[in-house]
């Protein structure tokens, strides 16, 4: 994902203007990694105003209410109380670059059979630390079942 922002904040970046980079690379963790998708810095002016533009108005006006919050926390990560003088947040859905999606969690796998594990225990037998033989012998289950083809 962060591969991903990089080519997204180097498509937008502005020659010589470090700062919009900064705050663009710092956005989802001042944010939210989900924010992204809906509100993105486009630009900087001079006075250090960092205009956002938003996927809605819902957007705009929740993230106008956290507008000291977000500054603050933009602040924080990149070390300088002067980067970002004020947000200002505009409904500008075409200005939100689409290359980031949310991560999504497979759901979990089943637990494997009772005859897959005791294969896994003998394997892994010899391991004197308890917590790391139960994590190796779980990963040797899981190698038996797809060698298996479970």
């Amino acid at each position: 994902m962060s591969d991903l922002l990089r080519r997204a904040t180097r498509s937008f970046a502005k020659a010589g203007d470090s700062v919009l980079t900064s705050v663009r690379a710092a956005w989802p963790d001042a944010t939210g990694p989900g924010t992204v998708n809906h509100a993105y810095p486009i630009r900087r002016s001079r006075a250090g105003v960092v205009t956002v533009a938003c996927s809605d108005a819902v957007w705009a006006q929740e993230l106008g209410m956290r507008a000291d919050e977000i500054s603050d926390r933009l602040a924080h990560i990149l070390g300088d109380p002067e980067a970002v003088q004020g947000l200002r947040f505009v409904v500008a859905d075409h200005a939100i670059p689409q290359v980031i999606e949310e991560f999504r969690a497979a759901p979990p796998l089943p637990p494997p059979d009772a005859a897959t594990m005791a294969r896994a225990r003998e394997a892994t037998r010899a391991i004197d630390d308890p917590e790391l033989r139960e994590i190796v012998t779980r990963a040797a289950a899981r190698a038996l079942e797809r060698d298996n083809g479970s």
